[in-house]
């Protein structure tokens, strides 16, 4: 008897409680876990503007490159400011990038990557603690809740897939969204989704079973 892909997706739906999907991003909840499913990372830092305070970017559309990676915001998302602000602005806390919406709609920034990856990881944090969401290039979204207050970047966003990205637009309803240091490399060989244990074991299972019936059919004899 042959089992075909459907009764094979059903029975795996039945026993393991899945279904087949597509790959999709997977999000991490700390530096330490992501790194350990990345090899080959790169860290781009956001250098401290001092002695100055703080550096102003532009207005609307504006951009900066650190490390050979694009920041940028976009005037059709919100007519807002671009900084880098430096630790003697924020009173010691790491220099970040920030994007400030004001009322003039959401804030905004995209991170260019020059060729694709698979990881990437930065610290972020809002004013008002309002969630940020972060949209890949190949069509991946993650939602991240804010717990940070002022230019304080001590929310973690860490994210993996199998399909590669060049690029990650962080957006935000809060008047100022601010990101820290960003690393990014190749994720690890993906552990199997429990869709493809299932439908594994059954294949298994399903070979040892007409290995058994081979195994006890009587032999034919010839008279």
């Amino acid at each position: 008897m042959k089992i075909n892909s459907v009764v094979i997706a059903a029975l795996a739906s039945m026993l393991f409680g899945v279904t087949s999907t597509q790959a999709s991003p997977v999000s991490y909840f700390d530096f330490a876990s992501w790194s350990g499913a990345v090899s080959g990372t790169t860290t781009v830092t956001i250098p401290d503007p001092a002695p100055d305070e703080f550096t102003y970017i532009g207005t609307g559309s504006a951009s900066v490159i650190y490390g050979g990676v694009t920041f940028s915001t976009n005037l059709t998302l919100g007519d807002g400011y671009f900084y880098n602000i430096g630790t003697l602005y924020s009173d010691g806390d790491p220099a970040v990038l920030s994007s400030q919406g004001e009322d003039t709609g959401v804030a905004n920034i995209l991170i260019t990557l020059a060729a694709p990856v698979t990881a990437l990881s930065l610290s972020f944090g809002t004013f008002d603690g309002s969630d940020v969401t972060f949209a890949l290039s190949n069509g991946g979204s993650v939602l991240k809740g804010s717990t940070a207050t002022g230019y304080v970047v001590s929310d973690f966003f860490g994210v993996t897939d199998s399909t590669p990205f060049t690029s990650i637009l962080l957006t935000s309803s809060d008047p100022v969204l601010n990101l820290n240091n960003i690393d990014f490399g190749s994720a690890v060989s993906a552990i199997p989704e429990p869709a493809t244990w299932a439908m594994m074991v059954l294949g298994f299972a399903g070979v040892g079973f007409m290995a058994c019936r081979r195994k006890s059919k009587p032999a034919l004899r010839l008279a």
